[in-house]
């Protein structure tokens, strides 16, 4: 299992898991085709250029762990793009 398919796992792995990182969201984010844009602050939007799609988040302060209902969006993000690793979600 490569290091974004268990970063994948663990995202979508119940119960959603207290200690996922804002570097583990962005490394997984990339992978899927998004790029990240940040002007300033701590608000970021992922983009995917090929599905049109975008949302924004921000960047958790000082942890970097991110809090449930950002699990949620990137999941819900990931799978609007269809984001698969070798027959994960």
């Amino acid at each position: 299992m490569t290091r974004k398919e268990k970063m994948l796992s663990r995202l979508y792995k119940s119960p959603s898991p207290t200690d996922f990182r804002w570097s583990e969201l962005v490394t997984l984010m990339r992978a899927a085709g998004f790029e990240e844009h940040c002007e300033g602050g701590s608000h970021f939007i992922f983009e995917h250029v090929e599905m049109s799609f975008r949302f924004s988040m921000s960047k958790t302060h000082p942890s970097g762990i991110l809090k449930r209902y950002q699990i949620d969006c990137a999941k819900e993000a990931l799978e609007k793009v269809h984001f698969e690793i070798k027959g994960q979600r």
